[in-house]
């Protein structure tokens, strides 16, 4: 498994619908949208990580949030997931970025992320059919992404940039 991040323009694109998503662009220090890649409802969806913060290690695993090391390496955010096509997402090469604490972290985030990737693909794909079909409190809605929002503002983005339905579909990305 790898660590991608996200094209700014498509997230951009997708906060315009969906507030939900960050807006990357002017961020501080110019972050890359850094995340995993899931197979949900068939489709590449691309969740968020977030680093380490101290409010991590008191936090619970949530159906929407889950801790990556016991919140040591930080989390990720499937309440943020989003379809996107795979000409959209580029592989981070840890082992070429130079801040060495950023890298190690980045490193321990995709070993641990391997190990668990059943279990988070799980989480992710039963998050999405329980807020879809409106089976989740409303608070565990709320701060979701609307998914099917989502899909179909992906769908019209491939569709206007003459991308192929098969640049969605789940494949692993070497």
């Amino acid at each position: 498994m790898n660590i991608y991040k996200a094209d700014i323009e498509y997230c951009n694109y997708l906060h315009y619908y969906e507030p939900k998503i960050p807006y990357v662009e002017n961020e501080k220090e110019n972050r890359p949208f850094v995340g995993t890649l899931l197979c949900v409802n068939g489709k590449n969806f691309f969740a968020p990580l977030t680093s380490p913060k101290p409010k991590h290690l008191n936090m619970k695993n949530t159906q929407d949030f889950l801790k990556i090391d016991e919140g040591r390496l930080g989390g990720i955010n499937l309440n943020n997931m989003m379809p996107i096509p795979k000409r959209y997402l580029h592989v981070i090469k840890i082992t070429k970025i130079k801040d060495i604490k950023y890298r190690k972290m980045l490193f321990m985030q995709m070993e641990w992320i391997e190990k668990n990737k059943v279990r988070i693909n799980n989480r992710a794909k039963n998050l999405y059919y329980l807020v879809n079909e409106k089976k989740a409190e409303e608070k565990l809605i709320e701060r979701c992404c609307n998914f099917k929002l989502l899909e179909a503002k992906c769908q019209e983005f491939m569709e206007k940039n003459n991308i192929r339905e098969e640049e969605i579909l789940y494949k692993i990305i070497k």
